[in-house]
């Protein structure tokens, strides 16, 4: 499953758990250059630690501030000189339904599952439109194919991340640039 990776630059977003922390473990055994973000500095460090990266390689990294996430695929240039991957991962997924008004985890999920990806993508589209080459990989959910009682907010958050794939598809061709999602 790592074929071809080795050496490529691989920033992940959402790294210090879950799918992000596994995809870096695999990745890293596979030869691959990561850099990785969380809100979780110390579970990133704990991460990079057991991976044997530089302390360089892990930067704290809320997805809800484009200059963080920004900052992290900046790390990546910084420190390689290139960005060949990003995977953007980090993802919150309360449930409620709708008439509990939790307009606040409404908020976050909009700002971390849609505007993260959106950051995540503007760090990086002018490195890879200038590379001509580039992997954006967007984790979406299958939520974001079939909605049910209590996942309203976060299955429209999964949806947009679809149609945002989509057009980003569309739109990069020109750049050898390959979005991709992930459900």
């Amino acid at each position: 499953m790592a074929q071809g990776i080795e050496n490529k630059i691989v920033v992940i977003t959402g790294a210090s758990s879950g799918l992000g922390a596994e995809t870096a473990r695999h990745l890293a055994k596979g030869g691959a250059k990561v850099v990785l973000g969380a809100r979780r500095l110390d579970r990133l460090e704990g991460l990079a630690s057991e991976l044997g990266l530089d302390a360089k390689a892990v930067l704290k990294t809320d997805v809800r501030d484009r200059d963080q996430v920004k900052a992290l695929v900046d790390r990546a240039i910084e420190l390689h000189g290139r960005i060949d991957v990003i995977l953007n991962n980090a993802g919150l997924m309360p449930s409620s339904m709708l008439d509990k008004l939790k307009i606040d985890e409404w908020d976050q999920m909009i700002d971390v599952n849609i505007k993260g990806v959106l950051y995540g993508i503007a760090a990086v589209l002018p490195h890879m439109q200038k590379q001509k080459s580039g992997q954006i990989i967007n984790v979406s959910s299958v939520a974001g194919h079939k909605v049910g009682p209590g996942g309203s907010v976060y299955a429209g958050t999964k949806w947009a991340v679809r149609a945002i794939s989509e057009g980003l598809r569309q739109e990069v061709k020109p750049w050898n640039i390959r979005p991709t999602i992930v459900s």
